[in-house]
């Protein structure tokens, strides 16, 4: 079987329906409960965790969070179609190390000419949104 999402093998009986599609569990998860970058009780317990583990910048990220965070780092703004391209990722990976990145203030988004880019966190006061 395969997910009619992300073209993932899905073993038998493993699949998931919604809304007349065939899903893995990771793509049905996303469904239901998308990531949000705006959430204050994940940004606060994730700054804490962070703060009571002594992790700064990239330290304590898994390494598709590091790439990213690293990739935003090196290049300023990005959008997210580059970061995509550059790191083959697909929107819905990118949207869920966002939503983290995001909530470790590390990475934000701003606006710009009509532009959505990612950027540093730090980098709010030099690119306002």
């Amino acid at each position: 079987m395969i997910c009619n999402q992300c073209n993932a093998s899905i073993p038998e009986g493993e699949e998931l329906q919604h809304r007349g599609q065939t899903l893995c569990e990771d793509c049905y998860i996303e469904r239901l409960e998308p990531p949000k970058t705006c959430d204050v009780a994940a940004v606060h317990s994730a700054k804490q965790a962070r703060q009571q583990a002594g992790h700064e910048g990239s330290e304590g990220l898994t390494p598709p969070q590091k790439a990213v965070y690293e990739y935003v780092r090196a290049s300023g703004l990005v959008t997210h179609q580059q970061i995509m391209d550059q790191l083959q990722l697909t929107r819905p990976q990118l949207d869920r190390i966002f939503a983290t990145l995001r909530h470790c203030e590390l990475l934000r988004a701003c606006r710009q000419d009509g532009q959505i880019y990612l950027t540093l966190w730090a980098e709010q006061e030099t690119n306002p949104s």
